[in-house]
């Protein structure tokens, strides 16, 4: 009867580890749980990271690109452009050019094409440019648009008009270049040109 007695707590003792062993194998299991679930939300947002930072690189990459071509495109829009303008200019005395040309109607056709050329190059860098670069532009047609006017003889002028407007101009032309630059943190520096205009050779010429 002693031992009947004696042995029911050992039984209740082996009962209350059991469910405590049970409790332990379950709090473990959903630890586990716990941890895969946090493992796969933390890879996920990782990985939605890495994702996002790659698309954004190539986002700017891909910007820059059309940028640096739209640039590059306005730029050479400008070029045609003076270059017309000086043919023109030279025709009239006002600067000098190996080919000077006369005011006929198909060069000032060509000069008319090249106009709308920049004009057309211009509407892209409305939208892509930032401010320092886009006041930069505007600095820089205005500085054409009065070597155009002198060359068509809209405004009258001389040498010293001309080479000052055309000093205008170079300066505008390298604050677009620098901003441009500086825009697309391109490295180094512009090309040197002249430090002042007429150049030193065509005095003595």
């Amino acid at each position: 009867m002693s031992d009947v007695v004696t042995s029911q707590p050992d039984v209740g003792r082996r009962r209350a580890l059991s469910v405590f062993g049970q409790g332990v194998i379950v709090v473990n299991q959903l630890s586990a749980l716990i941890g895969v679930a946090l493992g796969a939300v933390l890879s996920y947002l990782v990985g939605m990271l890495n994702e996002r930072t790659r698309w954004r690189r190539e986002q700017g990459a891909r910007w820059d690109g059309l940028l640096l071509q739209a640039y590059s495109d306005y730029g050479q829009a400008i070029k045609e452009c003076v270059v017309a303008y000086q043919r023109l200019a030279a025709h009239q005395g006002m600067t000098e050019d190996p080919t000077p040309i006369e005011p006929t109607d198909d060069a000032l056709d060509q000069a008319a094409k090249a106009e709308a050329r920049r004009a057309a190059m211009t509407e892209p860098l409305r939208l892509l440019a930032d401010p320092a670069t886009a006041a930069a532009v505007r600095k820089l047609n205005e500085a054409v648009w009065h070597l155009e006017w002198m060359a068509r003889g809209r405004l009258t002028g001389e040498a010293a008009t001309w080479d000052h407007a055309y000093s205008t101009y170079r300066a505008a032309r390298q604050s677009f270049y620098d901003k441009a630059r500086a825009s697309l943190q391109v490295p180094g520096g512009a090309i040197a040109e002249h430090t002042s205009w007429p150049p030193s050779w065509r005095a003595s010429a």
